[in-house]
């Protein structure tokens, strides 16, 4: 399983991160007894770019998956509502802009 950060709003995917090899650091650093931290969480700047354009309600997910990195970044041009709805059936959400219900007067 590969562990995986992906920024997508209405205008499309922004970016799918492969972020496991971080996490293998981790892993490792710990059981080495080392206090180096590995940073394994969403980069802060995706959070600032995602609240400087609420206008086009911007997700940042994180996931998990056994498809290939190159699979997920074909799919994300190929069908990417597709797979923004899989991610988020299966991820765990970072950060979302929520949308509100426009009324008519």
């Amino acid at each position: 399983m590969n562990s995986y950060i992906a920024y997508f709003d209405s205008l499309g995917f922004e970016y799918i991160f492969n972020h496991t090899n971080f996490e293998h650091q981790r892993l490792m650093a710990a059981l080495a007894g080392e206090t180096k931290r590995v940073a394994t969480e969403v980069p802060q700047w995706s959070i600032l770019r995602a609240r400087a354009n609420p206008q086009r309600f911007p997700e940042i997910w994180v996931f998990e998956s056994d498809i290939p990195h190159e699979e997920l970044n074909k799919l994300s041009e190929e069908d990417p509502q597709m797979l923004a709805n899989a991610i988020r059936k299966c991820g765990h959400c970072v950060f979302k802009t929520p949308r509100e219900d426009s009324v008519i007067v």
